[in-house]
């Protein structure tokens, strides 16, 4: 590399950027040496005391010195990471990743000087923990392998790094477990994300388009946790985990459908508590998707399967509403929704005032004013809580979908509708591939060994092997 033209393009960029500093250094009489540091991604007291402090040392001046001069920098300067540069592109990617570079002769070294811009480990935020670690991912890339390491000591813990993003550069690590995993998975993940070639990507769940095979589905075939207890607990089990430069959570691959039943609080409590929890948000999945569609199929035309007293009940609670059913069902979920974006998206001093407003004026006033029926009122809150059941957006965000397909059939076609609706998520849940995997496993198909921990949880002493569709090891004790 000719470095006087390095350097001359370094002087232009500062121009148009002036947090660069270069730094001009007189080694021996006419030897310069020159500093390169973004003074916005690194520490200043970091460049003082590893590489300013060096150049200003007098015994460096000795002309036996000079003549080594390259050497004596590679071997004296006191930091963790040195980088031989050897390529101009590298070059502004580790100015801009906090790196300070030193210019001398035909020689270009890089030495780690990274400043402190990132947050503490704290307790996770998406993710409410009452009985666990409570300790969560960062934004930053070591930080969150360390977080992992610290609970995975193993050397088969393997860590495959790639760069992301033309403009963005982002550092993109692989873990999983050399033992464990399936070289295939481990290979259909790394391709995936090798082939992304956009200008840049700004946190791991942008990965999720690029990764994520072709299914007709919103039900969600990847999972994202900001917790290191849940990501070393699916490495262990033979999945493949994501991390990305900048981004507070990883994302896991492949997930099936009943991961979204199951929470890192059931390994710590008993079994009978674990298993009946898992059971709940079983039926509560149905519950938010089933339950509007069929009380519309059965008051628009299906009025024969109620009993007499309860339908009389309903109609005269519907007498004052001038609406069809379809049209309340649809203005209450749609209210609800707009509680619920509101209710996300308003700081926390807030958010109970805007609960107070949704649930207790606006519903209240609703019903007084026959906008309404109370039943309507139960339907639709029965729906949504069961729905806040899962803490994962991704699968909200399909029970949100196929509630509103339900409903639409109910309205539709009654009863008849509604099992139609019915027999096409359950088609879609079966035609629905992760990673070349059925993604209803271990339910369909039946895996008797797996039942372990799938709907059902056994205590850990007896869960002896990992589940067989994961893994090229099942053996979890010997």
């Amino acid at each position: 590399m000719n470095t006087k033209d390095i350097l001359k393009d370094l002087k232009e960029l500062q121009k148009k950027q002036p947090d660069l500093i270069i730094r001009k250094i007189k080694v021996g009489l006419f030897k310069h040496a020159y500093i390169v540091v973004n003074q916005s991604v690194s520490s200043g007291d970091r460049v003082n005391d590893f590489i300013l402090k060096y150049f200003s040392s007098k015994n460096i001046f000795g002309s036996n010195v000079i003549k080594n001069l390259r050497k004596r920098i590679e071997e004296n300067i006191p930091s963790i990471n040195y980088i031989p540069v050897d390529n101009v592109e590298k070059l502004y990617e580790l100015i801009f990743s906090g790196f300070t570079i030193v210019i001398y002769d035909n020689s270009i070294s890089a030495y780690e000087t990274r400043g402190e811009l990132d947050r503490g480990v704290n307790i996770p935020q998406s993710e409410p923990v009452i009985r666990g670690p409570k300790d969560s991912f960062t934004e930053n890339y070591n930080a969150n392998l360390g977080l992992v390491r610290k609970r995975i000591k193993s050397k088969n813990l393997v860590l495959k790094e790639i760069t992301v993003g033309r403009e963005t550069k982002s550092k993109v690590g692989i873990l999983y477990m050399d033992n464990i995993c399936e070289e295939e998975l481990v290979e259909s993940v790394k391709s995936s994300l090798e082939k992304i070639n956009i200008d840049g990507i700004m946190d791991v769940n942008n990965f999720k388009s690029f990764i994520e095979q072709k299914n007709v589905t919103f039900f969600p075939t990847v999972l994202f946790t900001e917790k290191p207890d849940d990501a070393c607990r699916f490495l262990l089990e033979g999945r493949v985990i994501v991390t990305m430069d900048n981004s507070p959570s990883v994302l896991i691959a492949p997930t099936f459908f009943m991961d979204f039943f199951q929470n890192s609080e059931d390994y710590y409590h008993k079994p009978f508590f674990a298993t009946f929890m898992r059971i709940v948000r079983f039926f509560s999945f149905f519950l938010a998707i089933l339950t509007p569609a069929f009380f519309v199929a059965i008051i628009t035309y299906d009025q024969e399967i109620l009993p007499v007293s309860l339908l009389i009940n309903f109609a005269e609670q519907r007498n004052s509403v001038p609406f069809p059913v379809i049209i309340e069902a649809f203005l209450l979920m749609f209210t609800f929704e707009l509680l619920y974006e509101g209710d996300a998206r308003t700081p926390s001093n807030r958010g109970t005032s805007l609960s107070i407003l949704g649930a207790l004026v606006l519903g209240d006033a609703a019903v007084n004013a026959g906008l309404v029926s109370p039943v309507m009122v139960i339907v639709v809150s029965v729906s949504a809580i069961s729905s806040l059941v899962f803490i994962y957006y991704d699968m909200q965000g399909s029970i949100r979908f196929w509630r509103y397909l339900m409903m639409i059939l109910a309205a539709l076609f009654g009863i008849v509708g509604f099992v139609m609706g019915l027999m096409l998520l359950l088609i879609n849940l079966c035609s629905v591939k992760t990673f070349g995997k059925p993604y209803t496993l271990p339910m369909m198909p039946f895996i008797k060994g797996a039942q372990s921990n799938a709907l059902f949880k056994t205590e850990i002493s007896k869960m002896k092997k990992r589940p067989e569709y994961l893994t090229k090891n099942i053996i979890r004790e010997e």
